[in-house]
């Protein structure tokens, strides 16, 4: 096995260490964050690293949480930056107050099947990721519950991808009104 020179070696192991601190860096410890679980974002703040992850401190308000592990890796968090307006890749816009339909299917407690409900709610907030945290404004009481419950205060994604699930609760379709 050939062995580098000598005046090679210390290059590279200083090259590692720097590079790993910079990467450690990447989200400085105090910075406000989305979680992103199951494309549903919880709130937070970096609390300190961990093993080259993170540990956040979730906000109160930040409910319900709906994955918590105790460190998270960094791919799946990301600045918390509001902005007034996001534009999908699909060329809509979505503003803050933008009334949106939202048509989802959950099993309410004690039921074997699942049901498909509407709601009517605004835009309360926009993150630059297009997610945005959402107010519900109309719809049968039940409904009004059961997105409280799984959906909360958490942010949504606008873009609607696939397959959009809090537990027992999946998001079909959202439309502007």
């Amino acid at each position: 096995m050939r062995r580098l020179p000598h005046n090679l070696s210390w290059p590279i192991v200083l090259f590692c260490f720097f590079s790993t601190i910079s990467q450690a860096e990447h989200l400085p410890v105090g910075m406000e964050i989305l979680a992103n679980c199951h494309n549903f974002f919880s709130k937070g703040k970096i609390k300190r690293l961990h093993k080259e992850r993170y540990v956040i401190n979730f906000d109160k308000d930040a409910r319900p949480v709906l994955c918590t592990p105790f460190a998270w890796d960094s791919m799946f968090l990301v600045p918390y930056q509001p902005v007034p307006e996001y534009t999908t890749p699909n060329g809509e816009i979505f503003k803050k107050g933008d009334l949106l339909n939202i048509e989802f299917k959950a099993t309410p407690r004690g039921a074997f099947f699942s049901r498909k409900f509407t709601i009517t709610v605004a835009i309360k907030e926009i993150n630059a990721n297009g997610t945005a945290q959402l107010e519900i404004k109309e719809g049968d009481i039940k409904a009004q519950q059961l997105f409280t419950r799984w959906v909360g205060t958490n942010y949504v994604l606008l873009d609607s991808p696939d397959d959009l699930t809090a537990d027992k609760l999946t998001i079909l379709d959202i439309k502007k009104q």
